[in-house]
């Protein structure tokens, strides 16, 4: 089994609509719900899947409610690699193996599930994935002083809506 290791930024900004979100919120100060859907033309239920991604990553915020607008700004300055004005923005999915690199690529549903920073948490965290691993026959291979930060679930691709 490959390792997966990667910065919760660039797992967040693999997908291309959380990188177009990223993408729109660079060119102004703060955008609606309903802006950035129209933005992205994704239905609702995707775009708040891929707001709280990014959320969960600390990329954006939701700082204001107004009626029943919600309002979103990013948390600093996000540089998307590869982003310019002549392509579409990608993230650079070589840190990840090439079979999830490949189902990233082909729109597939991503959790990055951080791992509390505890000791505790990180070897609850190692039990449950040598677990699993025991219980479909895998051959995991972790050294001993591996700590996960989080985990990286990647789900098969959906059509996109």
């Amino acid at each position: 089994m490959s390792k997966v290791r990667g910065d919760p930024l660039r797992v967040a900004l693999a997908h291309p609509t959380r990188a177009a979100l990223v993408s729109s919120l660079n060119d102004t100060a703060e955008m609606s719900t309903v802006q950035l859907q129209e933005s992205t033309g994704v239905t609702r239920y995707h775009l708040y899947h891929h707001l709280q991604q990014l959320e969960k990553a600390g990329v954006v915020e939701n700082h204001r409610n107004q009626g029943r607008a919600r309002w979103w700004r990013l948390t600093g300055p996000v540089e998307i690699p590869g982003d310019d004005a002549s392509a579409a923005p990608t993230a650079d999915l070589s840190v990840l193996p090439d079979e999830i690199a490949e189902l990233i690529r082909a729109g597939a549903d991503t959790h990055w599930v951080a791992v509390p920073g505890s000791a505790r948490g990180a070897i609850a965290a190692k039990k449950l994935v040598e677990e699993a691993a025991a219980e479909w026959g895998l051959d995991l291979d972790l050294p001993f002083t591996f700590t996960p930060s989080g985990l990286l679930l990647v789900g098969q691709p959906r059509k996109r809506s």
